[in-house]
């Protein structure tokens, strides 16, 4: 085995990174934590690592001092033996410090034991780790609880839309000139429509919805149906589509119990909840809480769903061409969840889109429609008062596809085309 562990290094030094588009996520390597990468399947975890390698590169670092390992490699057969992979290692290259070494472990959860083993190295060889694992044997969500005090987590999503443009080679910095402004526009119809996995930015359009929904069935079945032993399939199934055509909506798992029992399923609603739950762990689907200071009251509420992209509702083909606003406010909700986790919505006699508390900055109150003009003005500013009276001051944004000219707008409002907010 430590022959093969030998091949598998000196392969990976002597041979040129992968090539990659950079993602914009800055993920300091040096702060003597581990660091966790977590985020959905297919997302581009794994391309990630290979960004970080590259900018070691360019700074200076030699590869011979980063040890790769993808530990679904069908060669490694460790059995237990996890150090045979540095003794490997010390043989390669016997003058180099282990201690300065950056170790990037992909696929973390096919090493047996391997939250004892990465907590010994980083307490006896090296405390340069990074991590990712995947979805349907252990959560990447599990691998930060599981070394909780230990580790950073960062999130990587589907592409935001300027690392869309860029993935298309065309600017994502504002202003976009007049002469981008229709590719961009194009883009925007793509990215709103199509959403932002990696793979499908340059794919024939004629493929995205079947590569989507591969994506969806391999989170179904494997993530879902294999790790939690689900016993009805068809029942799982069910509420999961129930989830996602109802995303940027609030959901009731009382009428969701009530309709499966007009339909003949037999199901009690603490098995909802639980099922609930775990589509939510293996993030394919976001929930949002009523913002309200009391924490009880905040969990006994409804929830809102949201997805992280776009495209998984329009592959399970939502009609979502007749509901622009659903896409447009899933967007802002991607968009708002690389500032801050701590997202909520309000809703009383009115209701506010949004309540957003980015770290160290003001709280940010946001309303979404696809055009805003005089006949729904005073109902979108309404929800904005609404929620600043329920938590305090804040920054308030209107976000519309088009905003109609010389609107009578508070001073406190700010409009903006989301196509130019989400490229700030």
């Amino acid at each position: 085995m430590k022959g093969q562990l030998k091949r598998i290094i000196a392969d990976f030094h002597q041979t040129e990174l992968p090539d990659f588009q950079p993602r914009q996520l800055d993920v300091p390597l040096d702060t003597g934590k581990i660091i966790i990468l977590v985020g959905p399947r297919r997302a581009g975890k794994t391309y990630y690592l290979f960004q970080l390698m590259k900018g070691l590169e360019n700074s200076g670092i030699a590869r011979q001092e980063m040890l790769y390992m993808n530990f679904e490699d069908e060669r490694l057969d460790l059995e237990g033996e996890n150090d045979l992979v540095f003794d490997a290692y010390r043989e390669l290259y016997p003058d180099r410090d282990l201690s300065r070494v950056y170790l990037f472990f992909d696929e973390i959860q096919e090493l047996q034991n391997w939250e004892k083993f990465v907590r010994r190295v980083t307490d006896t060889i090296s405390r340069r780790v990074v991590l990712t694992g995947s979805n349907s044997r252990l959560l990447s969500r599990e691998i930060a609880t599981s070394l909780r005090g230990r580790g950073i987590s960062f999130e990587i999503l589907p592409l935001s839309f300027a690392e869309y443009l860029r993935f298309s080679g065309l600017p994502a910095e504002p202003p976009v000139s007049s002469k981008d402004r229709a590719a961009v526009g194009r883009s925007f119809e793509e990215y709103c429509f199509w959403g932002g996995y990696p793979e499908l930015v340059k794919m024939d359009r004629r493929f995205k919805a079947q590569v989507l929904q591969e994506y969806f069935n391999v989170m179904f079945y494997r993530d879902l149906v294999e790790r939690y032993n689900v016993s009805d399939p068809a029942l799982f199934k069910y509420v999961l589509k129930r989830l996602i055509s109802s995303f940027t909506k609030e959901f009731s798992v009382n009428k969701l119990y009530n309709d499966l029992k007009s339909r003949g399923f037999s199901v009690g609603k603490d098995t909802l909840y639980r099922m609930m739950d775990e589509v939510f762990d293996i993030y394919m689907l976001a929930r949002l809480e009523r913002y309200d200071p009391s924490v009880i009251r905040r969990e006994m509420s409804n929830k809102k769903v949201y997805l992280y992209d776009n495209g998984l509702a329009t592959a399970l083909n939502y009609s979502l061409s007749e509901d622009r606003g659903k896409l447009l406010e899933n967007l802002v909700y991607r968009h708002l969840r690389e500032m801050t986790h701590e997202i909520y919505f309000v809703r009383n006699a009115w209701e506010c889109d949004f309540v957003a508390f980015p770290y160290g900055r003001e709280p940010l109150l946001v309303q979404v429609t696809t055009r805003l003009d005089t006949n729904n003005l005073s109902r979108e500013i309404k929800g904005l008062e609404a929620a600043g009276k329920r938590v305090g001051s804040g920054r308030a944004l209107l976000l519309a596809e088009s905003i109609q000219p010389g609107l009578d707008l508070p001073e406190w409002v700010t409009p903006a085309p989301v196509l130019d907010w989400l490229l700030e």
